[in-house]
């Protein structure tokens, strides 16, 4: 009965099955992010309004494989207010 019921089909994935999320270089995620911001230069994001900066910061935040604390490290701000942004 155990076997019978361990060896029916099922619709169970491995975790081997699912891709792997990638990591951008911060010279990648850097790229991205010039393209992302059109005029505006990466040094003047966390000296902009805080609205403005909070918008661009939520936009960053949707470039896969880039994480909060390498945007925070890249802007020069805290992990937390990209977190909150």
């Amino acid at each position: 009965m155990f076997r019978d019921y361990n060896e029916l089909q099922n619709g169970d994935q491995c975790l081997d099955d699912f891709p792997r999320r990638v990591r951008k270089t911060d010279t990648e995620a850097k790229k991205e992010m010039e393209i992302l911001l059109g005029p505006v230069e990466i040094a003047h994001v966390k000296s902009l309004p805080r609205l403005k900066r909070n918008e661009i910061l939520r936009n960053v935040k949707k470039i896969e494989g880039v994480s909060y604390r390498q945007i925070a490290r890249i802007f020069g701000v805290s992990p937390s207010l990209v977190a909150r942004a």
